[in-house]
């Protein structure tokens, strides 16, 4: 770990769906529709098609796994089996639509394919429960991670633009830190609020390392809330980081979406709490209550791991509840609500846990489908309500960083859901 002390200057297996991290600054290789990742499944792209249809064997109804060999097929230039998977998607039960996905880009118009969408969305409605709360009027901030302070009530948003921005609680947005330079471009991805220490943690990283595991390009930022001061650098992790949680005791947790495993922040040292390859495509993350056991997100479970045995077991869940796919994954209230996008447009989704085993009980859908939509990450949770941003807008940005033609940036806006 380095430390400094410093104010402010101024869609692995998988990742290519469902790794918000890599939305803008890694266009070429989101643009170019592949969901097959060096980090998390090894081997030839085959080898993992393989075994998605072993998967998809003993579960023809898994719509999930039905999802990623249409993304598999149409990478492959298999178009018609392409969208016969997708037509199998749109009768599994889950409710996921591949419109917003960057793997089915190249079928927007095609008749089949929009008539597979129309028929999901038909069955599943919109459902919009949600005010707005704020907005930010930086229009290309391209944010990713939100984070609630419950003593001051602001917010604080990560963003590709390298920086982190503060809103209080009346509205107002200013700078809070900056983290990148030109010689050394840096995004922030996931923060989380530590209110009892008076503490900001922040996911820095390189944007380079989404797509190379041997980049150390990941980094976790301690920041003074109340000052903007940066306490501590972690540092020394392969790949990229990409969510981050903080323990009752102070201990920060860390996910590692390109190598597939779990870092811990903890009296000055980074080290690894779950070996590479663990948990493929780890994403959302979240802690309950006692500190003893995290709920960490992959591209097909979420996963339950005991932070006393280090042991981790995919959440049992009945047939047709999704668990794939969270970006951002909160405790609430006995159970998990979450941010589920890539395989969806984005909806929030709340997950009731059995108290006497790692199951799933029931799935509930909060809010899909917002007439304002443009991209949702993640989420902060302010007492008995759910803070997210509606519209990162990221999908408005070419590779070079400029707004695609046609499009028109909108203020950010940042919703509240009550629980």
């Amino acid at each position: 770990m380095s430390s400094h002390h410093s104010r402010p200057a101024e869609d692995r297996g998988y990742a290519l769906l469902t790794t918000t991290s890599m939305r803008l600054l890694l266009p070429t290789l989101l643009a170019s529709a592949l969901v097959v990742s060096p980090h998390a499944a090894r081997g030839p792209q085959s080898d993992q098609v393989a075994r998605l249809e072993a998967m998809q064997a003993r579960d023809p109804q898994d719509a999930v796994v039905l999802f990623h060999l249409a993304a598999h097929a149409i990478a492959a230039d298999r178009t018609a089996e392409g969208l016969r998977w997708l037509d199998a998607v749109s009768r599994a039960p889950g409710g996921l639509d591949p419109s917003f996905s960057r793997a089915f880009r190249g079928l927007h118009g095609d008749a089949t394919f929009e008539d597979i969408v129309a028929r999901i969305r038909t069955r599943h409605r919109p459902l919009v429960r949600s005010t707005i709360a704020f907005r930010i009027a930086e229009r290309d901030l391209q944010p990713e991670g939100i984070a609630f302070d419950p003593r001051t009530r602001a917010l604080f948003v990560g963003s590709f633009k390298g920086k982190i921005v503060r809103v209080d609680r009346r509205g107002g947005v200013s700078d809070f830190a900056y983290v990148s330079r030109p010689e050394a471009p840096r995004v922030v991805v996931g923060v989380r609020v530590d209110s009892a220490r008076r503490h900001l943690w922040a996911v820095v990283d390189d944007p380079r390392a989404f797509a190379d595991v041997a980049i150390e390009g990941a980094a976790l930022v301690q920041y003074d809330i109340d000052t903007g001061t940066s306490l501590a650098t972690y540092r020394g992790a392969p790949g990229a980081f990409n969510d981050v949680v903080v323990a009752p005791n102070g201990d920060a947790y860390v996910t590692n979406t390109t190598e597939g495993s779990v870092w811990r922040a903890s009296r000055g040292e980074l080290t690894r709490l779950l070996p590479a390859g663990s948990i493929s495509e780890a994403n959302g993350i979240t802690i309950a209550p006692e500190g003893r056991v995290l709920y960490v997100a992959g591209w097909h479970d979420i996963h339950r791991v005991d932070l006393v045995t280090r042991h981790v077991q995919p959440l049992e869940a009945p047939r047709g509840v999704v668990t794939g796919s969270f970006d951002g994954l909160y405790w609430h209230q006995g159970g998990l609500v979450g941010i589920q996008n890539g395989i969806h447009p984005g909806r929030v989704v709340r997950l009731a846990l059995d108290a006497s085993r790692p199951r799933v009980m029931r799935a509930e859908i909060l809010e899909r489908y917002h007439p304002q939509f443009g991209g949702m990450t993640t989420a902060a949770l302010d007492g008995q309500s759910l803070l997210y941003m509606l519209n990162t807008q990221s999908r408005s940005f070419d590779a070079t960083g400029a707004v695609r033609p046609g499009e028109t940036l909108r203020d950010i806006l940042i919703v509240r859901l009550p629980l």
